[in-house]
């Protein structure tokens, strides 16, 4: 696939799914359905239920590329995972066993994961074409 091709693509990918923290959905954890918490007591620990922002494709792979709303339970749970094992996770099933109404839907969460990696192998392949030296005319 051209890069231009993919470009196109994710623009019209993240048009889709739209923008989370523009809307409702920031107050949820994508994962698991619950409502967050923006403050916590000072000198107590932090609630379970603290609204923090996870990174599809881990910071250790790929930093800031795209993040979800998610609790601190979900988030420390699914730590240096990938999306696609954290959705198979035993933590996970059970979570979703609740079927708490702002849970993300699956084939929504399995699509940002999926633009995820597309956005990171588009930006992997701009890094290449950087590195790779000028083709210049020869003269003979």
């Amino acid at each position: 696939m051209e890069t231009d091709q993919l470009h196109s693509l994710i623009r019209s990918a993240e048009s889709l799914i739209g923008f989370w923290w523009q809307d409702d959905r920031k107050n949820w954890c994508a994962y698991c359905g619950i409502p967050m918490r923006r403050r916590a007591g000072v000198g107590k620990p932090l609630p379970l239920s603290k609204a923090t922002r996870d990174h599809v494709v881990p910071r250790v792979y790929a930093p800031g590329l795209h993040t979800l709303p998610c609790c601190l339970e979900c988030n420390r749970a699914k730590g240096t995972q990938s999306v696609a094992e954290f959705l198979s996770s035993e933590y996970f099933a059970e979570k979703r066993k609740r079927k708490h109404r702002h849970q993300w839907p699956l084939p929504h969460l399995w699509f940002v994961a999926g633009l995820s990696y597309l956005k990171k192998s588009y930006t992997l392949n701009g890094e290449m074409r950087k590195d790779q030296p000028k083709k210049t005319a020869c003269r003979t």
